[in-house]
C-alpha cells in the first residue's frame, strides 16, 4: 500500500469534515474515513454545498478557480 500523506494537495480553508475534527491533516488517516462517502461541509455556509452553490467535497474544494476558494 503506498503512502501518499505526505502529498501536498491544496484544498480550500472552509472545506471541514469530521475526520479533520479529530485526524487534523492526516483525516484520511480516519479507519472511518471513505473517499467519496465522507460527508463534507463549508465553514462559510455550514452545509453542504458552498458560497457559490456548488458541493463542498474535497475534489471540489481543491479547485482554486471556485470565486470561493481561498487555500488553506
Amino acid at each position: 500500500m503506498s503512502d501518499n500523506t505526505s502529498e501536498y494537495r491544496p484544498r480550500c480553508m472552509h472545506l471541514h469534515c469530521k475526520a479533520m475534527a479529530v485526524y487534523g491533516e492526516a483525516f484520511e488517516m480516519d479507519p472511518d474515513y471513505q473517499a467519496g462517502l465522507t460527508t463534507f461541509w463549508c465553514l462559510r455556509t455550514h452545509k453542504s454545498i458552498g458560497p457559490d452553490d456548488d458541493d463542498a467535497n474535497l475534489e471540489m474544494c481543491s479547485n482554486s478557480e471556485r470565486s470561493c476558494f481561498q487555500e488553506f
